[in-house]
């Protein structure tokens, strides 16, 4: 399996939240290539699930695969809409764009336009502009017919390969999640298993921990693992700031179970997986926060993955870091999974 290939497929994939289907197809050909005996269902309201395994104890890893985007509110004319957020989006990020939307007659190409500097008042040139503020254009596609309030749309990217193993696109969150707990599927192969593992591609985290909280009540397993990305920009000086290529960071935290932190801190350090602590004293902003009090609760672990840019379409990653997640969570289900 070839990490990068899979991670810019899904990258380039139209997945944003209440879309994921989009992008199962990928997952599913990938989780076949590895093993094509492993049971895939759709659950819920729409999350992917892969079973691996068949004995009592029950460990779940937890992905989101949705992405942020943007959805119309309002058709302005016969060329322009209005548009809302679809999850946490900076309409920074949007200005200057070209935007992909979803149709009942396929997809429709529009551009968020920005006024030449040289025609710019003087003193809104420093502004940010807010949603209310934002036209999409789609003259150049035909104008609006065919579009419907409700559309949902995306910012057009195109993944690419950087140097020092590091890959830019849009949808990096989560997607890199996704690939580690298939790569890890891919490692625990080698290894004799003698639980069951889940792997669940969760929908619509962007737009409130949606998929997670049913998939975590219907699995009910006994150790959950969530994945999901962090930062690595640079914080304030009293947070430790996670770095791109130094390994997944181990959450540790109210919302995190003891002694998952401490057997995934022990297995990275005795197989000598470069990894980080990150320290969530509260909350995590993951689906952690929902998975551990599922039922009579769930004991659940956080591995992050850190990227560049978070929430833009270029967010930025370091392929290692991908795969010393895999590995580490390969290992966790091999020495959780109650091998005889």
């Amino acid at each position: 399996m070839d990490i990068s290939e899979i991670l810019k497929k899904l990258s380039d994939s139209f997945g944003v939240s209440s879309w994921e289907h989009n992008t199962y197809s990928i997952v599913e050909e990938t989780l076949k290539e590895i093993n094509s005996e492993i049971e895939i269902s759709k659950r819920g309201t729409g999350s992917l699930v892969a079973k691996y395994g068949n004995d009592d104890k029950k460990i779940a890893f937890f992905a989101h695969i949705d992405e942020i985007g943007i959805a119309i509110s309002k058709i302005v004319d016969k060329d322009f809409v209005r548009v809302e957020m679809v999850g946490g989006v900076d309409p920074r990020t949007l200005i200057a764009k070209r935007v992909i939307f979803k149709t009942e007659k396929g997809d429709k190409l529009g551009v968020i336009g920005m006024l030449a500097p040289h025609l710019q008042d003087k003193d809104k040139r420093g502004q940010s502009p807010s949603f209310d503020e934002l036209f999409v254009d789609f003259s150049i596609s035909g104008g609006t017919e065919g579009l419907n309030v409700g559309d949902i749309g995306v910012v057009e990217a195109k993944s690419k390969e950087l140097e020092n193993k590091t890959i830019s696109g849009k949808a990096i969150d989560n997607r890199a999640g996704v690939v580690s707990i298939i790569k890890a599927l891919d490692y625990l192969k080698k290894f004799k298993f003698d639980g069951t593992l889940y792997l669940s591609f969760n929908k619509g985290e962007e737009v409130g921990l949606v998929g997670a909280k049913g998939m975590a009540y219907d699995i009910h397993p006994d150790n959950a693992i969530i994945v999901d990305v962090t930062f690595a920009e640079d914080l304030p000086d009293n947070i430790e700031t996670m770095k791109i290529g130094k390994g997944p960071a181990i959450g540790i935290g109210a919302a995190i179970n003891k002694e998952v932190n401490k057997k995934l801190t022990d297995i990275a350090k005795n197989e000598n997986i470069d990894h980080q602590i990150e320290v969530l004293p509260m909350g995590t902003g993951t689906e952690t926060d929902v998975v551990q009090l599922t039922k009579n609760g769930v004991k659940t672990g956080l591995l992050s993955i850190p990227i560049y840019n978070m929430h833009s379409p270029v967010e930025v990653v370091n392929v290692n870091d991908i795969d010393l997640t895999a590995k580490l969570l390969a290992l966790y289900a091999y020495e959780e999974g109650g091998n005889k």
